[in-house]
């Protein structure tokens, strides 16, 4: 029988609430899609997206001029390629720090009664997100494209647009392999992910906030955010702390079975 007080319904939400976390934090099946055995699993890809993002930032640094021999004719194709700038306008707020924070803010409320260690790191993913493009744009210090189609601040380097898109929209295709276990859905959120990514790493070009080698490294810097995170969310600290502050609740099991 069931505990006096729970009903069957809650009881069967509690169970499901647990299997989702318990699959999040005991890392991945091994019939999850290969993209993300390969990001999970993997640390050494991690290590090979900060050594891009340290290499570019370190050119971007000390000789932007060496890029531009790339940036230049690549911007001026992708600028020039015609047609109106309403849709780059839209497309750009996919990137915006404000829907970053927004939904951020939002994730770390959802969670926090329910898995406070998932809760912590969609929280600091968000805000290193947004500390990376700040702090690197005051160190880097890289002159903007002439022209710009809308209003900047500080420097070029990196995108804060791309960072926060591969944050946010990267996080879709891991979160509906743990939530739904469905294939079809982490399809579709990878291509989501890959459309909406590069639709926004164009409209930055195209809109003259960017140079190409800026959204490019830009990409890097927030794999390498997503990647730590995804990793961290796998990882027994994570199964740790969730389970020992007492938001699984340890007996959903015995509840449907009685």
């Amino acid at each position: 029988m069931l505990t006096p007080g729970v009903s069957g319904v809650a009881a069967e939400d509690s169970f499901a609430e647990t299997t989702c976390f318990h699959r999040l934090h005991r890392g991945l099946l091994d019939d999850a899609p290969w993209f993300l055995r390969v990001s999970l699993g993997n640390r050494v890809l991690l290590t090979v997206t900060l050594v891009v993002t340290a290499f570019l930032g370190v050119i971007a640094a000390s000789n932007p001029e060496w890029l531009l021999r790339f940036d230049e004719p690549a911007s001026e194709w992708v600028r020039g390629s015609g047609g109106q700038l309403s849709f780059s306008r839209l497309v750009t707020n996919l990137g915006s720090p404000n829907l970053a924070v927004a939904i951020g803010l939002v994730s770390v409320t959802a969670l926090w009664r329910r898995c406070r260690a998932s809760s912590l790191t969609f929280g600091v993913l968000v805000a290193g997100a947004l500390a990376a493009d700040i702090v690197l744009k005051i160190v880097v210090d890289r002159a903007r494209p002439l022209d710009s189609a809308v209003d900047t601040a500080l420097g070029s380097f990196p995108s804060g647009h791309v960072i926060h898109a591969v944050v946010i929209f990267g996080l879709i295709p891991f979160l509906l392999w743990v939530l739904t276990n469905n294939r079809t859905l982490v399809w579709l959120g990878a291509v989501l992910f890959i459309v909406v990514v590069a639709s926004v790493a164009v409209s930055r070009v195209r809109l003259g906030a960017h140079w190409p080698s800026d959204v490019i490294a830009s990409f890097f810097i927030g794999a390498s955010l997503l990647l730590a995170a995804e990793q961290l969310l796998t990882s027994a600290w994570a199964g740790n702390h969730c389970t020992s502050l007492g938001h699984h609740p340890p007996h959903a099991t015995q509840l449907l079975q009685g």
